[in-house]
């Protein structure tokens, strides 16, 4: 059962209470945790914090698949603290809808199965049969367009009573919208920066954006060399829509790897990270010393070497007449991301 999209909202806060099943899909993860996060918080009202975390379950994909009976054997399974369970899948594919459609022929009343997916086609199995199905139901979760971004920088800034003249507005929202968690997690550190004067002005956005773009690249950094790179990739594509060249986003990654490089060299003369770090030039941002450390430790000189040529040769091909050059950063940052797994 397709749920329209103005309706959406209001239906995670107050679903009915039959419906057996809902999948949420779509490739804004921010917002499907969101709104997975209401229907949790509506599914057990009025219940024991504690109880409900205990009588929500997450089932593996892979293990449902290699034991499709598990799905129904845990959602008839009783609590000795509470009649009501939720069943939570995490990246669900077409492999599931099977099993999901037998488990639905006779579903069990107290049990709610969430699903959770990336985007799915027109043509997804398990979106066909959620869409046509009458009490299982299906919400797409698409990227804030330009009007909900606008709509939740006012009602934030609202409610702590903060002033935005319509352009810095306009500013702050062009800059939003590629994950709702992002989004409010960036407005609300715009409200902390807006400070006892409970106000922002087109130069206070502009300083805070500049500030943003800055931590963005540190995280993207961060998380290549943590080799995760589905959280890369959605940093990068941030990153790129905030107007900053594939070229730069290198060369801040070369000047980065090249400190770490400096780091393991200072770590032969002394031994002691936390000196090596406290004393490194230019200085490090304190936040960011807990990550360095793990970079180091995780990187040896051999492979930082190999980042580096790499990231030189990628600067090279993006000067290339018929380049790509946000394509060569993607598959650049994809390559550091599989060297960090050697």
């Amino acid at each position: 059962m397709k749920i329209q999209n103005y309706k959406i909202d209001q239906f995670c806060k107050d679903q009915n209470p039959n419906t057996p099943a809902i999948l949420l899909y779509g490739q804004d993860y921010g917002l499907i945790s969101e709104r997975s996060s209401l229907i949790i918080n509506n599914f057990f009202k009025n219940m024991n914090h504690e109880i409900n975390s205990i009588n929500i379950i997450d089932l593996e994909l892979n293990a449902i698949i290699s034991n499709p009976e598990c799905l129904d054997i845990e959602a008839s399974s009783i609590s000795l603290l509470n009649n009501k369970k939720i069943i939570r899948i995490k990246d669900a594919t077409d492999s599931l809808s099977n099993i999901i459609e037998g488990y639905l022929l006779k579903p069990h009343k107290d049990c709610l199965i969430i699903i959770l997916s990336e985007n799915l086609s027109p043509r997804s199995k398990l979106r066909k049969f959620f869409e046509a199905h009458k009490e299982a139901t299906i919400l797409p979760c698409y990227n804030d367009d330009k009007k909900n971004i606008l709509n939740l920088i006012e009602n934030m800034l609202d409610k702590e009573s903060i002033s935005i003249d319509t352009e810095s507005k306009e500013l702050l929202a062009n800059y939003l919208g590629i994950d709702r968690l992002i989004t409010r997690s960036e407005i609300e550190k715009a409200i902390l920066y807006a400070g006892k004067n409970k106000k922002l002005t087109l130069k206070d956005v502009s300083v805070f954006l500049s500030d943003q773009a800055s931590m963005n690249i540190d995280a993207l950094y961060d998380f290549s060399l943590a080799g995760d790179i589905k959280n890369a990739y959605r940093v990068l594509h941030r990153v790129q829509n905030e107007g900053i060249s594939a070229i730069q986003i290198i060369r801040t990654f070369i000047r980065q790897i090249q400190g770490l490089y400096s780091i393991h060299h200072s770590l032969v003369l002394n031994s002691n990270i936390n000196f090596v770090l406290d004393n490194f030039k230019p200085p490090i941002y304190f936040k960011r010393k807990a990550s360095i450390k793990i970079h180091v430790e995780r990187w040896s000189l051999k492979k930082i070497t190999k980042a580096l040529l790499l990231l030189e040769n990628a600067e090279i091909s993006c000067k290339l007449p018929k380049s790509n050059p946000n394509i060569v950063a993607k598959q650049a940052i994809l390559s550091i991301g599989l060297i960090s797994h050697t």
